[in-house]
């Protein structure tokens, strides 16, 4: 008989992905593959009463076969619980949903969270238990796993939304105490969880992000870059040239300094125009109020939240990915902006140049001089904005999604094996 492996994917649950659900997506997609047949996965997910339809949201994710008779079993186990497995005949794996409470919730119940282990609420018989987003439930039967990407909470807490603060400085410490390991996503990570958090080094393994080489990828010629062009002027009403930021919008993202440097560009490249692509996030209203306020017409352009299928065109398009935040455990559209053969000038701050590599030009985030400066060189040099995409080519083939899953996976079982 197999061994089960349960993956929460709360992160995919909601309207929108964002890097975390990124990430919970490529690996749990992969897993199954670099487990070998000896395991099995199935998926959970809370969702209070059924409003957000969660668990069908996430079948949309995954596309395979699925045992029908284990399928059946499992469902009979979660009805016991309050709980149900969606209908996931052409799903990789189950998907078990808890609709008694949201997840928040069942976390932050102390005592009464400590009554009921979290396998019955969603009808699992998992030996082991991933959690792709930073916190586990205080009573988990078996192993566990969690995935913390950096430690925003404690280094820049005054840029996070108050509740997941305090969500993450209540909880995430005894989390890490109490699972068998933590996966993260960068060696700067892993050495800023030790320094935050006084967690072993040993207990610490890493699975960087990648990029899917399928989806991003520079145009293949010419009569496909006319393409993309018309295509962004069209929807999004860009004209060329443009330089590009991508992010949810919110303080870390430094999005005052992006705004100061592109102030300074725009007397020197005047057809210039700034994309800044993604959702909002918290404390985002300064931000907005400045960019009303630049006295440069329609020359920055908000597009808001972005489907997944316009960011290679926009990757692609531009002349220049430019990301001066403050602090990210990797930095996922650096990765995949060069993958797309845009050079990147980058924040020199935290994960950022381990993905950068020699690939990118980097910037201190406090100096937008620096910046506008950085962006001035590769728009006016040809045969360094040549010797950048070359660089890029080799870099972003560190970090693929097959690399990062594999590396999971080796996480498990060795979790497994403890």
């Amino acid at each position: 008989m197999r061994q089960r492996i349960g993956l929460n994917l709360q992160s995919l649950a909601s309207s929108s992905l964002t890097g975390i659900g990124t990430y919970t997506l490529e690996i749990a997609r992969r897993l199954p593959r670099f487990l070998g047949d000896k395991y099995e996965c199935e998926g959970h997910v809370f969702d209070f009463a059924g409003r957000n339809h969660a668990a069908e949201k996430i079948i949309k994710f995954f596309s395979a076969g699925t045992d029908s008779k284990e399928t059946s079993a499992v469902k009979d186990t979660a009805l016991k619980y309050g709980t149900r497995a969606a209908d996931c005949g052409s799903s990789l794996f189950p998907i078990l949903s808890c609709r008694l409470f949201p997840l928040g919730a069942y976390i932050r119940a102390g005592f009464l969270g400590r009554l009921v282990a979290y396998q019955k609420l969603v009808g699992s018989k998992a030996d082991t238990t991933v959690f792709f987003n930073y916190l586990r439930p205080d009573r988990v039967e078996g192993k566990s796993i969690i995935t913390v990407y950096d430690m925003v909470s404690e280094r820049f807490p005054e840029t996070m939304d108050k509740r997941n603060r305090n969500l993450l400085r209540r909880f995430l410490k005894k989390s890490c105490d109490k699972a068998d390991m933590i996966v993260t996503i960068s060696e700067f990570s892993k050495k800023e969880i030790v320094a935050c958090l006084g967690i072993a080094p040993d207990k610490i393994r890493v699975a960087m992000c990648g990029f899917d080489e399928t989806v991003y990828y520079p145009p293949v010629d010419s009569a496909e870059e006319y393409r993309m062009k018309e295509y962004l002027q069209q929807k999004y009403k860009i004209s060329s040239p443009y330089i590009l930021n991508l992010g949810t919008l919110e303080p870390r993202k430094n999005i005052d300094v992006l705004l100061q440097t592109f102030s300074m560009l725009h007397g020197r490249f005047p057809e210039l125009k700034l994309v800044i692509c993604g959702g909002l996030g918290w404390q985002y209203e300064k931000t907005l109020a400045k960019i009303e306020n630049m006295d440069l017409g329609d020359s920055i352009i908000r597009t808001g939240y972005i489907p997944e299928a316009d960011k290679r065109i926009l990757y692609a398009a531009a002349e220049v990915f430019v990301f001066p935040s403050w602090y990210e455990g990797f930095g996922l559209p650096v990765l995949e902006s060069m993958a797309c053969g845009t050079p990147v000038v980058s924040s020199s701050a935290s994960s950022l140049p381990e993905v950068v590599g020699d690939a990118g030009l980097l910037c201190d985030p406090s100096d937008p001089d620096a910046f506008a400066n950085a962006i001035e060189e590769i728009l006016s040099d040809a045969d360094l904005y040549g010797d950048l995409q070359r660089r890029q080519k080799k870099q972003v083939q560190l970090f693929t999604w097959d690399n990062a899953a594999k590396a999971y996976a080796e996480a498990v079982l060795e979790v497994i094996r403890i």
